[in-house]
């Protein structure tokens, strides 16, 4: 697989003062390099900078999978350690959640696309770096998944985006920003089974009933009351298309799943004209955007969908944000190993 698109020396960036030390000598300035030294301790903790210094599993699988990317295995072997030792401790084989820098881990719950993340990161590891027994745990995995974090509701499958608190009885709470298709489908193929081309189905079906507004767009979270009617924005934190919602174009693309309409429809809500810049985000119900423009790893997405946007990929990496930042390199990870609509697009994005 290709290593990172972008080898841009980003020499001028005064380092941060995290309380972090890299992992690889300071004369490493690709984008991985330059996420590993403001974000990732020598443990293989990955800081979430945006909120307190957090860790969750999100950022652990992500980091993992970015490690077979850019075919860095020691990195890739940190943090493998340290999300087993502190974040597997649940009993089956999901993650814990959240681990806080005072107090460890607070909170056991699961988090699915987390899961799904880093079951697809060991398969890939597997790919890499043969022998070392990530394919079955990763096989494992995604047993406890189909097991643990699904639900039928009314003829469908769903995925739950944790193991509790998200079935309220009358109505289940989902994302449908959890529906990552091309981890799902390398799932699907590791470890066949029928309820995997139902989530896959299920997943594409929810991003068609998910859509709102004026520019129809998918919510952060949404309902699905029972016994299966179709889904509508959760009121407190799904009225809007923000930062849980602007990954589903990364999925979709990555994927090959360039011509559905929620891809369409995103493209056009970038290029309105009427907007004065990136909107960070979208109520729905009001189509009221945000007062500010996105983070440079929104922008980032935006180069992938629409190539002639005006920010590229290699200026998004520098954020200063732990979730910009990663965001800005699962869009580089996509326009590397995306089925393509064209070699153009490509050399588009590497620039």
């Amino acid at each position: 697989m290709p290593a990172s698109l972008n080898r841009r020396a980003i020499l001028s960036l005064p380092a941060l003062s995290l309380g972090l030390a890299p992992f690889e000598a300071a004369a490493e300035f690709s984008a991985w390099g330059h996420f590993k030294q403001r974000f990732v301790t020598p443990s293989g903790r990955i800081v979430d900078n945006g909120n307190g210094g957090i860790s969750h599993s999100e950022g652990q699988a992500w980091g993992m999978l970015l490690a077979t990317i850019h075919d860095d295995r020691a990195a890739f072997e940190r943090i493998f350690r340290w999300t087993r030792s502190t974040l597997a401790i649940r009993g089956d084989r999901l993650l814990a959640w959240r681990f806080r820098p005072i107090g460890g881990v607070d909170d056991i719950n699961s988090a699915t696309d987390a899961d799904i993340f880093h079951a697809w990161a060991l398969l890939r590891a597997e790919e890499r770096w043969p022998g070392q027994g990530y394919r079955p745990l990763a096989i494992a995995i995604a047993q406890d998944i189909l097991r643990v974090s699904c639900r039928q509701i009314g003829g469908r499958v769903v995925l739950m985006p944790g193991a509790w608190g998200f079935d309220h009885g009358t109505h289940l709470v989902l994302n449908p920003s959890y529906y990552v298709f091309p981890a799902l489908e390398a799932l699907a193929a590791a470890h066949p089974h029928p309820a995997w081309p139902a989530l896959i189905a299920e997943g594409d079906r929810m991003l068609m009933e998910s859509r709102h507004g004026r520019w129809s767009l998918p919510a952060d979270w949404v309902v699905m009351r029972r016994p299966g009617a179709p889904v509508e924005p959760e009121p407190v934190r799904g009225d809007r298309f923000g930062d849980d919602a602007v990954r589903l174009p990364i999925y979709l693309a990555w994927s090959g799943r360039w011509q559905t309409p929620l891809m369409q429809r995103v493209a056009g809500f970038w290029a309105d004209p009427r907007h004065p810049y990136q909107p960070a985000w979208v109520t729905l119900s009001d189509n009221r955007i945000a007062p500010f423009a996105a983070s440079r790893g929104h922008a980032a997405i935006r180069r992938l969908v629409q190539p002639t946007a005006p920010e590229g990929l290699a200026d998004a990496v520098t954020d200063l944000g732990y979730y910009s930042s990663s965001l800005a390199l699962l869009a580089e990870a996509a326009a590397a190993e995306a089925p393509m609509r064209g070699s153009a697009r490509v050399a588009s994005l590497a620039r």
